[in-house]
């Protein structure tokens, strides 16, 4: 039976009442099988619920049978590896030419790079640049040691578990000794299970007044950065920077199309399953396109420690369920490049 793919469209929207289900008809893969239709959707997730809910409904379109299946996730070396966005800030001069070499070499984890390297100059000098690049570059390994919270005595029992640790600021602990202690150990045994620290601190370690002979003689045993006000490029940086707003609204547009909710359901409180699972892809999707913790938290209305949860149970679900890795590749793909951002 030859069919028309324009009609078929046509009659899907008289007998399907779900936009997210046609659009997933419209997106798979039309085959024919004889006298039959196979229709080769995304994920498991989307086959689960179309053969649930409209599998009369898709013969009754299409005028013959159909078959649903979900197509198979690449794995191994032909998979398509996923958008990294690891631009780096535009540097100059000698000093600027040491610190992205550097830098780099640090953040994709090469063998003879240094396992702490401090970066210091003076103040709005692009540390904080730097840093935040090299966070990015290295991805889901890296613990964003949140230096405030140390100071004011909250963190003192927080081990990093991941492998690289990024802490900005540290010259905000030269008036609390206790506090540059509780650091110093928290690095000594970063450094004995193998990790390394990128930090930043405000002029050179030997110079900095109130910093303890401990933790000053810890900085001045790693690798030192030294960068100037000229040497990390403003106005590319700030180019760079997204817009968290927009972006988790166009996150939140694709994971309600792939998972077939409605968009207004991924800002309100609820706990129904389907919706839950695609708000937890767009915090995950949000975090590996480099939105910080706190952007992906306030879009959503919840704390900074309900996303890292997310985030955890995504990796896991991720490695357990290839078709819902699929939809989360989906998502993460709608990421908008700094070119769509302009």
């Amino acid at each position: 039976m030859k069919f028309d793919r324009q009609e078929v469209v046509a009659r899907l929207r008289e007998r399907v009442e779900s936009r997210a289900a046609r659009l997933w008809v419209q997106e798979a893969r039309w085959v024919r099988r004889g006298g039959a239709i196979e229709l080769r959707v995304l994920g498991r997730f989307q086959e689960a619920r179309l053969k649930q809910k409209y599998a009369a409904a898709l013969e009754d379109a299409f005028g013959c049978p159909v078959m649903i299946v979900a197509r198979p996730v690449q794995t191994g070396a032909g998979a398509q590896p996923r958008r990294r966005r690891r631009a780096a800030p535009r540097l100059t001069g000698i000093a600027g030419e040491f610190a992205g070499r550097l830098i780099r070499a640090f953040a994709d984890g090469v063998e003879t790079a240094p396992r702490l390297v401090v970066v210091h100059g003076p103040p709005h000098s692009g540390k904080s640049v730097l840093l935040e690049w090299a966070a990015r570059r290295a991805g889901e390994c890296v613990f964003r040691l949140d230096v405030g919270r140390l100071r004011t005595g909250r963190g003192r029992p927080l081990v990093p578990r991941k492998p690289v640790v990024v802490a900005d600021d540290l010259d905000i602990l030269a008036t609390r000794p206790a506090t540059q202690r509780v650091f110093a150990n928290l690095l000594d045994g970063l450094l004995d299970r193998g990790g390394r620290m990128l930090c930043a601190v405000e002029g050179h370690p030997a110079d900095r007044e109130g910093l303890q002979p401990l933790l000053r003689n810890r900085l001045l045993g790693g690798v030192l950065v030294p960068i100037e006000r000229d040497t990390v490029g403003k106005t590319a940086a700030v180019a760079r920077q997204p817009d968290p707003p927009e972006v988790m609204d166009c996150l939140k547009k694709a994971a309600a199309r792939l998972f077939g909710v409605e968009r207004a359901l991924l800002d309100a409180v609820t706990k129904r399953r389907t919706v839950v699972t695609a708000r937890r892809a767009v915090m995950a999707a949000a975090r590996r396109g480099g939105l910080t913790e706190r952007d992906v938290a306030a879009a959503f209305g919840m704390r900074a420690r309900a996303v890292r949860e997310a985030c955890r149970w995504t990796k896991q679900q991720e490695e357990r369920d290839p078709s819902f890795a699929a939809l989360l590749d989906g998502v993460a793909q709608k990421y908008p490049t700094p070119d769509e951002r302009r």
